[in-house]
């Protein structure tokens, strides 16, 4: 079996993302049997977030998922792509009301304003729907929407266990003998 870790430590942006999917990909390329994606962001844009979710659920061999410090905002979205998801002890996940950025963006029209809102509950709901698909028998089930749409809710390792984001916490263990390659981004 040959195991392939990708690190990824950062914010979720068009860019980070391309390095994800590519090193995925290399990992495939290189006959990665199983892969492992150890990651750490403070989340991002959603429009690529969404994309590197739907791409990593395409991987044609098993992926699991470790937060290695702290996973939070559309970065959950994404550990949540993984079978087998993991949280070291003290790692935190936050899930928090969605928001876009406007750049340089002066100003807009009403229609412009109400599609933005249309998209924004369109990935709200899109988000809740993949967190209860994938915490779905949870100990504990979250009520997600009132996070994304309200109050901001943290959760410890042992909370996201409760939960069902994580199957187990456990402190992730790079492995010392087999064949294993890492990847990592920046």
């Amino acid at each position: 079996m040959a195991m392939h870790i990708v690190h990824f430590i950062g914010p979720i942006n068009h860019s980070a993302v391309c390095t994800v999917r590519n090193l995925c990909l290399q990992a495939l390329q290189s006959g990665a049997t199983e892969i492992e994606l150890h990651m750490s962001t403070e989340g991002g844009n959603m429009t690529a977030g969404f994309a590197l979710y739907f791409f990593l659920k395409s991987l044609p061999i098993p992926l699991s998922t470790h937060n290695i410090g702290s996973v939070e905002s559309i970065g959950v979205v994404i550990f949540l792509a993984g079978a087998k998801r993991y949280a070291c002890p003290g790692t935190r996940f936050l899930v928090h009301p969605l928001h876009w950025g406007f750049g340089n963006l002066v100003a807009a029209d009403h229609s412009r304003v109400s599609e933005w809102r249309e998209c924004l509950d369109f990935d709200a709901e899109r988000y809740a729907s993949i967190y209860e698909e994938a915490t779905a028998g949870a100990g504990e089930p979250d009520d997600i929407r009132t996070h994304l749409f309200g109050n901001a809710r943290l959760f410890d390792a042992n909370q996201a266990r409760a939960a069902g984001i994580t199957h187990e916490t456990q402190q992730t263990r790079l492995p010392t003998s087999g064949e294993t390659s890492h990847w990592w981004n920046g």
